[in-house]
């Protein structure tokens, strides 16, 4: 089973990325698979020294609680955040959070503006859609920053339907989690 070696968190207010305030922590798993260091690039000595998510899950809730997580396939990220919870549910709080998922947003944007969503939209798609330079891809502080700017350009469209971060429900992108 994966596991979570490295996360980032990049907190947004409305259009606002706060850049400043990101956290970003590589994480040591129960267990490390080779097939990481092909994705991530990070290896089992870069987490020896590394915290458990056990260790981080209070200030990563604490980051989370009462705002809104935005990603790529966010889904994805989300189950094994889910599964870790069941793991240590009986330390913590009952939580409740919300996602958007941008891929989804985009299909959104798709479907209005008259274009057909038919094709595979993979996050190299949308990074290429809107011209997001920088970065390297299966970096989670990278990712995170680049999924921020994504969706900080689909508000601006998104504002010409009359959508706005507080209503983003509106579309049915939003769902709750836990």
């Amino acid at each position: 089973r994966d596991e979570i070696i490295s996360i980032a968190i990049i907190p947004m207010t409305g259009f606002q990325i706060h850049f400043g305030r990101s956290f970003y922590s590589l994480i040591k798993p129960s267990k490390f698979y080779e097939r990481s260091i092909r994705i991530h690039g990070i290896c089992p000595g870069d987490l020896k020294q590394a915290p458990t998510l056990e260790e981080l899950c209070e200030r990563i809730l604490g980051m989370l609680m009462d705002r809104i997580i935005v990603g790529f396939n966010v889904i994805f990220d989300i189950a094994f955040l889910k599964e870790h919870y069941k793991k240590i549910a009986a330390h913590h709080r009952k939580l409740d959070f919300r996602y958007v998922d941008i891929k989804e947003i985009e299909v959104w944007i798709l479907q209005r503006t008259g274009r057909p969503a038919t094709y595979s939209l993979d996050f190299l798609d949308l990074i290429e859609k809107y011209q997001i330079e920088g970065g390297s891809r299966h970096n989670a502080l990278s990712d995170a920053y680049i999924a921020a700017r994504i969706f900080q350009k689909q508000l601006n469209i998104l504002s010409e339907f009359k959508i706005g971060p507080n209503n983003l429900a509106r579309i049915g992108t939003m769902r709750r989690i836990f």
